[in-house]
This record gives C-alpha cells, structure tokens and sequence, in this order.
C-alpha cells in the first residue's frame, strides 16, 4: 500500500471529456444532470501534425488491393465493413494516395516496440500530435468523468470492427479486463495504472453495447492520461472476445484438451501465445499470430521474433477515413527488416533504404546521415526527446555511513560542486555545443517547467563554489583537498554502467578534474549495469549516474527525479519505495525531510482530475523540489535526428520521443502517403541481410 493516500475528497473536474466528433462543440463545458463534467478539446492542427477533424465522413472509396478482393468475392464491400459515419483525419499534405510500402529497421528481434508504435497506437483516449497535455479520441469517441474522478464512462465509436469483420463492442472491454487483466493466470502480476492511489480495482461494467464505465474505490486524476500512455500490458481494449474465449478454460471446458495437442503446457500457456503478452518474455502475440483480430491500421503478415523481416498488411476494416471518405491507410504495407547493430541500421538509412525512422540513431550518427540525405533523397528528422538531462549526479542521501549521509544531504554541498561544474565545457566537447546548462527539471515546453528549479545554482564560479563547501567541508590538507568529518580526505565515487553510451564517461573525467579544483576527489568506478543496479538497490553506493528522463508531459506521471518515487530515483530510493509500498518495502525519510511535503502534493494530484488544479499542484511540488535540490544534472539534452524519406507525405519532421508518447503513433501513420507510390518498394530480403555483411562493425564518419 503507498503511504498515506489522501482522504477521497470531492474535487471539481474540468472539462475533460469530448464530444462526439459529429457533433457541434459548445463555447464551454456544463455540468450535466448526473453531476458530472463534459466538454471539448480543440482538435485541429497544431504545428502543421495531422488531426482528428471535428466531423465524421461516410466511406466512399478503398485501396485498388481491397477492391480486387470485394470484386473477387474475398470481401464485403466498403459499405459493410466500415462505419457508417467514420472517424475522420486531416492531414497537413492534404488527401494522398494508395500504395507503396514504409520500410523500417528494427534492432535485434525482441525490438517489437518499433512494430506497436507504428501500426499499433491505438488507445481509447491519445495524445494528440503535438503533444499538448489535452486528449483526443481514439477507440472511444466521448468520456465523462465523474466530479469526484471515481468514475470514468466511455462512449465507444461505432460501427468500428475487428480485422475479422466482427463488431467491436463493450463486451470486449469486460472480457479484456475480467477475464484477461484480472485472470491470475494469465496476468499474475498488477496492472499499476488500472489501480486508484489507494491500491484498488475498478468495477467494469457493459452499460450497452457501446458504453463501458470504469468505478474506482478511490480517485484516480491521472487515469485519463495513463490510457494515452499505456504499454502492452495495460490496454483491456485489445482483446477480441469472439477469437479467444476459444482458448480460455472459463468459456471452453475443452481448453486444457485444446492445449495438449497443441503442445502447450496449459490452457493460459496457450492463451497467451494465441493472444497476450508471453509470460516472461515480453513477446507480444500480436506479431506472432496473424489469426488474432486487431483494431490496428495494419495487420500482421510475416511474425516477428522469427526471422529476419516482419511485415504488416493493411486491414481491410480499418475505421478510420481522411476527409473526402478515403478509407486508410493509404501505405499498402509495413516492412521491418531486423538487423543485429544500431551501427547497421545507421548505413541503411544513409544509403535511402528507410522510409521513417527515429529509433536507433544517437547524436554520433547525425553527421553520417547529414553528409547523404543530398544524395539519397531523405531529410533529417528533428526528435526531441522527453529527457531533460544529459546526466544526472544522484548522492546516497540513505548512505550507511552517517558521516557521509550528512555530507550528501548538505544543501550546500550540493550546490557548491554544481557551481564548481564547467557545464559550458562539458557541452562543447561532450556534446558538440547542443543544448544548454541544466539541473534536473521539466523541459521547456512542458507545462510542468520551472525556471528556479532548472536554473539554480548553474553558474560556473569557482570563488561561490568554495563558499558553499566552506559550509560544509571548511578544513584541507596540504595539499588543498577537503577534509570530512572524520578528518580524512572527503572521497567518494560514482558508479556507472559499462553499457552506457562513452558521453556518460567523459562527463565524469571532466567533472572530476572541476571538482578537485575546490578540494573534493571523485572516483570513477565504471561497472555492469546489473551490478550497478544491485548496489543502488541495496543503498550500498556514494553516486549513481544517469540520463534524467519524463521532462516533458510525462513528469507528472513519473515525477521520480523531482520526488523520492519508487526506486527509480536513486538519491533517495529507499525513501521512494516507502512511500509506493510501506514500510516493508523502504525506509522513512527523516520528519523533517521535504519529501513528506512532496508526498502531500502528490497525494493531491492523484485524487484530481482537473488538468488546470493538476498543473498547479505539480508546481507546487516543484517549489519544495528547488528547495530540496535533490540531484545535480549537467545539461539539456540534445535533439536527436531521424530520418524521412523526401517523398513521404503527411509524416512530421519535427517529432517528439518518448515512451509515454508511443511516437511516432500519435501523428497517425495511417494517413501518410507516397509522392510516387509505384518506387516506394522495400528491398527483398536478401539484398537487405547484404548490409550486416557490408558495414556491421564498419567505423562511423567524424
């Protein structure tokens, strides 16, 4: 159980829910009759990202490959597949065209987060293209939520159906989440974000065959935005209950039967091959079963975790059209070409072999793809991603040395070696001059930013710096190093992982030698990462060091580097995993640590739905964050580049990354298109292997 959840309070939500996208939006949101809040949220362009249009459209016309099959009798015609009024997208290039294949490469086999977010992203509320911390349709057309955040009711689109041709109905939520999410053998372990703060599951009801509501014990504010962020295991939308109650032993007494001669170990071993993620693995069934029904734009063609090519086809029952009733995609097919190196993935791409793509390429790889995108055809992708921090300095504030749990905690010795950090320096030869001096805080941006906490104590000053440390650690030796409590020189070391990037290991040899400029000595121990996780788990290390990440909307959903939360903050993990799990699980933070505060405001945040009260109350936990100063982080981090083929129409080149964002999901990849469908082929199977040969290994340009 987390400490001390809040009283349940009634709190007033602001208007969250939309619409339906048929309908006219009101000037305001107004309360209704049940005591609950509705509204609109704008869902226009913004920054030129394709959008939901504020009507539905009747189909009109397919692709020339689904025409074929209707014509050959393999399909029903348009008309019966497709909602009758469907949901509509607008895309910055206007209406496009069938055709041509989008050609990816994924890093080893078990890289299937590249396949969920291109052909996947599909939630019941999303995230919209640029974004904003507002929501927009997905599976469910129109929300209410309930004035006290218990109860959530969505209006599901209709008409929509599995690939199969089935309907798609409510009955298929309560199965996900009954049968499915709730079934301790197929998913043994919690589904965090379906549970209120105070530990407890929602009731789901059908209340017909579009309407499902979710009632909590408790409130849950953040539930909303943890839809648009769900991750596999998560999204009770995804099950088709026609297809696998087959294989589930509640709905068929022959499942176990079914199992043996199938050669599985039992009737969930079967299930979750069939349709869920593998037990144990993180496999995904979708990219292994090309039978399971989908909602997706794609559908599976050739497995993934098989080979060296996954590929994806369009469904024929896609519920989604662009403004003159197109249905979509128009792209006729996916292609994931599966290579054993980012290095290899770099060279594709340089050669004009991938289609959009920005996973994979660090900030070594920009200068390779900038010297040919000229060349062959492509531009650079601008990807910014959720991290706020190229490295962030954690010190053990729960060190068993007391001597050295004192030092830490020391504001004063924080902020003296931060004013000792030539940040300037470490941009310009770790990071080639991109980005700029930051401490651990929500980017710009974010409507979460603080400028106090991100601009504190960033000065390079080494005169302030001894000022702050005479504080702490006034005595020194002759040689001019300081001397702890215990008359010693004070020393202590940073762990880092082996298997992080070589900029992590330069920032530390540059911060080592500022450092001793004002007495202090820094060891640098580098090490593997599962030791290194080992050692902070057990609170038996002086420095962890890391990237900072949830910079942008994302903060408020993992607020771990601006509070002690789960043991991902590693200044305080101990103190972090009290506050989720008790006191079986972590150790209370002193009574007159800030975190007790932060606790208190988190609390708050949980049990309200209002975005506006939310985003006051996240600032707030921030102030006592500045307060506080928890870590000490380096820089902004670096924009990263991707690429786009030039042709490519309807896909952004200015892009977010992050893995609450699900990009490049949210810009709707249903709705690009080909210039010149008929030459945006992917290469066969073998010419693509010819690149492991050719450059795996190969040196990349200065």
């Amino acid at each position: 159980m987390r400490y001390a959840a809040s009283a349940a309070t009634a709190l007033t939500v602001a208007a969250l829910a939309l619409t339906s996208c048929g309908a006219t939006a009101p000037a305001a949101s107004e309360p209704t009759e049940d005591n609950s809040s509705t509204g609109h949220i704008d869902t226009g362009m913004a920054n030129g990202s394709p959008a939901l249009a504020d009507q539905l459209t009747a189909p009109t016309a397919e692709s020339p490959q689904l025409a074929e099959r209707v014509e050959a009798g393999e399909l029903p015609e348009l008309q019966d597949r497709m909602p009758a009024e469907a949901v509509t997208l607008i895309g910055k290039d206007g209406v496009g065209q069938y055709g041509g294949e989008l050609q990816m490469a994924m890093n080893g086999n078990d890289d299937d987060s590249l396949i969920r977010r291109y052909a996947a992203y599909e939630p019941m509320v999303r995230w919209d293209g640029d974004w904003s911390s507002e929501l927009t349709p997905g599976v469910a057309r129109q929300w209410e939520v309930s004035e006290d955040a218990t109860t959530y009711t969505f209006h599901l689109q209709e008409g929509i159906r599995w690939s199969d041709g089935e309907p798609f109905t409510s009955d298929d939520i309560v199965f996900g989440y009954q049968d499915v999410l709730m079934n301790e053998a197929l998913t043994p372990g919690p589904t965090e974000y379906l549970m209120d703060p105070e530990g407890n599951w929602p009731e789901v009801t059908a209340i017909d065959e579009h309407t499902v509501e979710l009632k909590f014990q408790a409130p849950h504010g953040l539930f909303l935005m943890q839809l648009a962020r769900a991750e596999e295991d998560g999204k009770f939308h995804r099950f088709p209950r026609h297809y696998l109650e087959q294989f589930h032993a509640d709905y068929n007494s022959d499942a176990e039967q079914m199992a043996e001669e199938e050669g599985y170990e039992d009737w969930a071993d079967m299930f979750t091959a069939k349709g869920w993620v593998t037990l144990g693995t993180g496999f995904d069934s979708r990219w292994m079963n090309p039978e399971l029904p989908q909602l997706n734009p794609w559908i599976i063609e050739n497995p993934a975790y098989e080979g060296t090519r996954v590929t994806a086809v369009r469904n024929p029952y896609y519920w989604k059209v662009d403004e003159d009733g197109n249905q979509l995609p128009y792209i006729d097919r996916l292609v994931f070409d599966v290579f054993d190196s980012a290095e290899v993935i770099a060279f594709r791409a340089a050669a004009g072999n991938i289609s959009y793509q920005d996973r994979h390429f660090d900030h070594d790889f920009r200068p390779l793809l900038a010297e040919s995108m000229d060349e062959y055809d492509f531009s650079l992708i601008d990807v910014t991603s959720t991290d706020m921090n190229t490295l962030l300095f954690n010190f053990n504030h729960i060190h068993p040395d007391e001597q050295m749990r004192e030092v830490f905690t020391d504001l004063n010795f924080k902020a003296g070696l931060s004013h000792a950090l030539n940040r300037d320096e470490i941009i310009e030869l770790v990071y080639f001059g991109q980005g700029e001096p930051a401490q651990a805080a929500p980017r710009e941006g974010s409507p979460y930013y603080h400028e106090e906490l991100a601009t504190q104590y960033l000065d390079f000053d080494l005169d302030l710096a001894a000022e702050y440390l005479d504080e702490v650690l006034p005595d020194k030796d002759d040689d001019g190093r300081r001397l702890g409590p215990d008359g010693t020189p004070f020393t202590f070391a940073v762990d880092v992982a082996t298997d992080r990037s070589v900029e992590h290991a330069r920032v530390l040899e540059l911060a080592q030698g500022h450092w001793a400029e004002v007495g202090i000595t820094m060891e640098i121990q580098s090490m593997d990462r599962d030791l290194r996780n080992e050692r902070r788990d057990a609170g038996e290390f002086d420095v962890y060091v890391r990237d900072g990440s949830a910079g942008l909307q994302d903060a408020i959903l993992r607020p771990h580097w601006y509070m002690p939360y789960g043991d991902s903050g590693a200044y305080a993990w101990s103190w972090g995993s009290y506050y989720l799990d008790g006191e079986d699980a972590g150790e209370a933070p002193p009574e007159d640590s800030p975190a007790w505060r932060q606790w208190e405001i988190y609390d708050e945040i949980l049990v309200t739905a209002d975005q506006e009260r939310q985003a006051e109350l996240m600032h707030e936990l921030l102030d006592v964050s500045a307060e506080a100063f928890w870590t000490i982080g380096v820089s902004t981090s670096p924009n990263r580049a991707g690429v786009v083929a030039n042709d490519l129409r309807n896909a952004p080149h200015e892009l977010f990354e992050a893995s609450a964002y699900q990009n490049p999901g949210p810009s709707y990849p249903a709705l690009w298109w080909w210039e010149n469908p008929d030459e945006a082929v992917a290469d066969d199977e073998e010419d693509a292997q010819e690149y492991v040969d050719e450059y795996e290994g190969e040196d990349l340009p200065e």
